[in-house]
C-alpha cells in the first residue's frame, strides 16, 4: 500500500523512543519543560515575536479569535472550501462567518472578494493556506484588519522569502500526525504578536496567569508534554522533508502538464505541498485505476461549507464548487521512495 501521508513511517524518525523517555523523566506531562522549549525554537524557527504551544489547530484559531476580542455579532471573513475548523471556531466565539469565494489559481482566498464584505462589524480575516500553497497576506493588509492566518498545511512554507508565522497578526498551526510537521496526537501553536499571544497563553490554561490566579474565562488548550517531545525531535528535519515533498511534486509537475490541472505555484512563495492536488474531470477514472494498485489518493473537501447544515448559505461560490468536486490528492509525502512516484506517474499516465 502506498500511503497517502507520511503518518505511520515514524520508526524512520530520529529517535523516536527520546521523547517517551525525556517525558517520563522529567514527570511533567503537562506544561512540562518541553513546552517551553519547543515555543522557543519553533518562534525562532518561524521568525515570529511568540509562540505559544497549545492543544490543536482548532484551539489555536478559537483561542487567537478571542484574543482580538471578538464578540458575537461580529463578522469574520474566511473561505467555505477549507476544513471545518477554520469556520466552527467563528461560530463558537458567537461570531458571523462570511464567506468569500477562492481564487481559481492557488485555490487561496480571493483577495478582491474581500473587500467587497467588509462591514463595520468586521472583525478578522481568516485565509487559509491551502495544500501548502501561501495566501496573498501583504494584499490582505490593505484592509487594515486583524488576519489570523490558518497554516495548518503551511509549516516551513515561505512568503516574499519570510516563513510563516510571522507574516499576520497571528498565525495558527496544526501538528496533526499527517501535517508536514506532525506529531503522535492532536497539537498546534499559535504565532504572532506578543500582546495578543500573552492572551492566548491565559486563555490555554483556564485563564490563569499563574496557579490558582485566574484572569478571565478560560480554556483547557494545553498541549501534552509529549507531543512537545516529539515535535522537538521532528523539527530539525522539517526542511529536509519539505526539499523532498517539493522534488515529488516537481516529477509531478513535468509528468502530468496538460494532461491534468497541476498545483499552481504562487511566485512570491514556497509551495511545501502539505497536498499535491491535482484537477481533472477525469477525477474517477484516476482515482479507481489507483485503488488497484494500491495507491491511495482523496478528495478534499467534497462538499464546501456553505453547503453544509450548520454554516449553509443560499450564495454560490463557484470555484469552490468546482475544486470540491475536481480536485484529488496524491502522495506526496517524504517518505516517497523514486519508484513508488514513478509507479504513481505510470498509473496515471495510463488512464489519461
Amino acid at each position: 500500500m502506498i500511503h497517502l501521508s507520511g503518518f505511520g513511517y515514524e520508526n524512520k524518525l530520529k529517535n523516536p523512543s527520546e521523547a517517551f523517555v525525556s517525558t517520563w523523566k522529567a514527570k511533567s506531562f503537562i506544561n512540562g519543560p518541553a513546552i517551553e522549549l519547543f515555543e522557543q525554537e519553533f518562534r525562532r524557527y518561524t521568525g515570529a515575536e511568540d509562540c505559544v504551544a497549545v492543544s490543536s489547530c482548532t484551539s489555536a484559531l478559537q483561542l487567537s479569535l478571542l484574543a482580538l476580542n471578538v464578540q458575537p455579532g461580529d463578522e469574520v471573513i474566511t473561505v467555505p472550501y477549507t476544513w471545518v475548523s477554520t469556520v466552527e471556531v467563528i461560530k463558537q466565539v458567537g461570531a458571523i462567518p462570511v464567506f468569500v469565494d477562492i481564487n481559481p489559481y492557488d485555490l487561496c482566498i480571493d483577495v478582491e472578494a474581500v473587500g467587497k464584505v467588509i462591514t463595520d462589524k468586521t472583525k478578522a480575516i481568516i485565509p487559509v493556506d491551502l495544500y501548502g500553497n501561501v495566501a496573498d497576506i501583504d494584499a490582505l493588509k490593505k484592509y487594515n484588519i486583524p488576519i489570523v492566518q490558518d497554516a495548518a498545511q503551511s509549516t516551513g512554507a515561505t512568503y516574499k522569502r519570510k516563513r510563516v508565522g510571522g507574516l499576520s497578526d497571528l498565525t495558527c498551526f496544526s501538528f496533526y500526525p499527517t501535517k508536514n510537521l506532525g506529531c503522535w496526537g492532536d497539537a498546534g501553536a499559535v504565532t504572532g504578536d506578543t500582546g495578543y499571544c500573552r492572551t492566548v497563553r491565559q486563555l490555554r490554561n483556564h485563564g490563569q496567569t499563574n496557579k490558582f490566579d485566574i484572569k478571565q474565562v478560560g480554556w483547557n488548550a494545553r498541549m501534552d508534554t509529549l507531543q512537545a517531545e516529539v515535535l522537538l525531535n521532528k523539527l530539525s528535519l522539517l526542511d529536509e522533508h519539505n526539499k523532498r515533498r517539493r522534488e515529488i511534486a516537481f516529477m509531478y509537475n513535468k509528468e502530468f502538464d496538460k494532461l491534468v490541472t497541476i498545483p499552481f505555484q504562487n511566485k512570491d512563495s514556497m509551495h511545501v505541498y502539505h497536498q499535491y492536488v491535482i484537477q481533472s474531470v477525469h477525477i474517477d477514472k484516476i482515482k479507481n485505476a489507483l485503488a488497484k494498485k494500491n495507491i491511495q489518493s482523496r478528495t478534499y473537501y467534497p462538499i464546501p461549507l456553505h453547503r453544509v447544515k450548520p454554516y449553509k448559505t443560499q450564495q454560490s461560490f463557484p470555484n469552490s464548487e468546482f475544486a470540491s468536486v475536481n480536485g484529488l490528492a496524491i502522495p506526496v509525502h517524504q517518505y516517497l521512495t523514486d519508484k513508488e512516484v514513478k509507479l504513481i506517474i505510470k498509473t496515471i499516465k495510463e488512464v489519461l
